[in-house]
């Protein structure tokens, strides 16, 4: 039983250090304006299924700031369109200094250009799923079940330790 005992305490252990690593993470984006960085890479949430199968819904992708004069055909930027809404498609071709892209699920080609003052870098990596659940950390009820339930056990398990001492210290005083 002391096995058991031990290594629940440490497997909570690690999830309430992931916990808090993964919330604090997610507050300093917020903190930078919106932006969460992670060894040089922007982190942003895939929010539309345009790139699929490479990378779908819920996904996350790494961005990292590149130079207009280093992407290639076939590279998968990510820009800011004309609306300024940020969108991540393949690039088609380069033509007239401008970049021709389009998104792996969509039929044709975007119909406006990619221009350098537009872009913001080029995909890495991309995990899928981790995008949800950043949403719902960001969220309110999110932030109520990622701060405030880890923050209850905490108390609670120093209560429980308090409570245990006292107990013992009463009993050596018998």
């Amino acid at each position: 039983m002391g096995v058991l005992k031990k290594g629940l305490s440490v497997v909570t252990t690690i999830f309430l250090v992931l916990v808090i690593a993964l919330t604090a993470f997610l507050f300093i984006g917020k903190m930078n304006g919106g932006k969460t960085t992670l060894f040089g890479n922007e982190i942003m949430v895939v929010l539309s299924g345009s790139m699929a199968p490479t990378f779908n819904t819920g996904s996350i992708v790494a961005v990292k700031p590149t130079k207009f004069e280093e992407v290639k055909k076939g590279d998968v930027v990510t820009f800011k369109n004309e609306d300024n809404l940020t969108v991540t498609h393949r690039v088609m071709e380069i033509t007239n200094g401008k970049l021709i892209t389009k998104g792996d699920a969509n039929n044709g080609n975007d119909s406006i250009p990619v221009t350098a003052d537009r872009l913001i870098g080029q995909v890495q990596y991309s995990v899928p799923f981790v995008g949800y659940l950043i949403d719902f950390i960001q969220s309110k009820v999110g932030m109520l079940v990622f701060l405030g339930i880890p923050g209850i056990y905490l108390i609670v398990s120093q209560i429980w330790k308090l409570f245990k001492l006292m107990k013992e210290a009463e009993a050596q005083a018998n």
